[in-house]
């Protein structure tokens, strides 16, 4: 059925771009989930850890890598390819669920992120004044560091 992988700290998983039927399900560790990987315009998108999936929507969608993905620690992940992806979901009940609802989290928070991001530059854009306060360059500035996986 599925297979077990093991990655260490610092490997790659899989580049953006590259084309293959298989998802995977963290066993132990965690993953970072970077777009751009290093590039001048890199940016860390998400962390995933134990019992998340990643490479679903590329699967499903039978679609390129829209990310490059790292070990962040020592990894263990079960690989589930294409051919085998309805068979793991009737063998593991409740995962579909799981994965819906891991899907529904990111769908949503990407949501929340363009919501801010459209916010702002309305704002910018609306504005009738001639200059901007500080404020509104320092939440502009959050933004762009947000997108670039930087927290603070």
């Amino acid at each position: 059925m599925s297979t077990t992988e093991r990655y260490r700290k610092g490997e790659m998983v899989y580049p953006e771009g590259s084309f293959e039927m298989s998802m995977f399900h963290i066993i132990e560790g965690s993953v970072l989930i970077y777009a751009f990987y290093g590039k001048e315009n890199e940016i860390l998108l998400t962390e995933e850890g134990k019992g998340s999936y990643f490479g679903q929507l590329e699967l499903i969608e039978a679609i390129p890598r829209s990310a490059t993905v790292i070990a962040k620690e020592d990894l263990v992940v079960e690989k589930i390819t294409g051919d085998e992806f309805g068979s793991y979901l009737e063998s593991h009940k409740g995962e579909d669920m799981a994965l819906l609802t891991q899907m529904s989290a990111r769908l949503r928070e990407i949501g929340n992120q363009l919501h801010v991001v459209y916010h702002t530059i309305d704002e910018y854009i609306s504005d009738s004044h001639s200059g901007h306060d500080e404020s509104f360059f320092n939440r502009l500035g959050r933004i762009i560091r947000f997108g670039k996986g930087v927290r603070k």
